[in-house]
């Protein structure tokens, strides 16, 4: 029995329909909207793949990286909007909105070559993240600081005054 619905659901009349919709191509493994891995996205290149470790490396890196413009994709995924896509993350549930070959974490990372450089690579890798590739994060997390503001200050303000009355409530009432 089980052996005649396997053979009659083997091939269903169907699923040419459905095959023909398809995408031709995989998903992307970036979130967000857009192309994962457009031309003029931030953190794709030679000079982004190592820290720099010359003058021109260095120049190319801050010039094209940092002086870059934030995206629009990057400013909206900053602010958030209902239903935004997240990934599964361990410490956090971001992902990358940018990512496929090209970008310097695709694959296998490659280690700088200087000994300084691999000195130092934990701090360039953070500024990296933050302030070139995923530059979106560092966005979301100054909005996280000024919402932050936003909210403490009336508090804080309350407070203030409360303690002003107070002072006042104990001049006029001591007894």
């Amino acid at each position: 029995m089980l052996s005649r619905t396997v053979a009659r659901f083997a091939f269903r009349r169907s699923a040419l329909p459905f095959a023909a919709a398809a995408p031709t191509k995989p998903p992307a493994s970036a979130f967000g909207y857009g192309d994962a891995a457009p031309s003029n996205a931030p953190g794709f290149g030679e000079v982004y793949k190592t820290p720099p470790e010359s003058i021109k490396d260095t120049i190319g890196y801050i010039g094209g990286g940092m002086m870059n413009v934030p995206k629009s994709k990057e400013i909206i995924e900053a602010i958030g909007y209902p239903g935004q896509k997240h990934s599964a993350g361990a410490i956090t549930s971001v992902g990358r909105i940018y990512y496929g070959p090209g970008r310097y974490d695709y694959g296998r990372v490659k280690p700088p070559q200087g000994w300084f450089a691999n000195w130092f690579y934990g701090f360039w890798e953070f500024g990296h993240l933050m302030f070139v590739t995923d530059r979106w994060i560092m966005m979301r997390q100054v909005r996280h600081l000024l919402g932050i503001g936003l909210c403490f200050f009336p508090m804080w303000l309350t407070a203030c005054w409360n303690v002003e009355a107070w002072a006042e409530y104990k001049q006029t009432h001591s007894g």
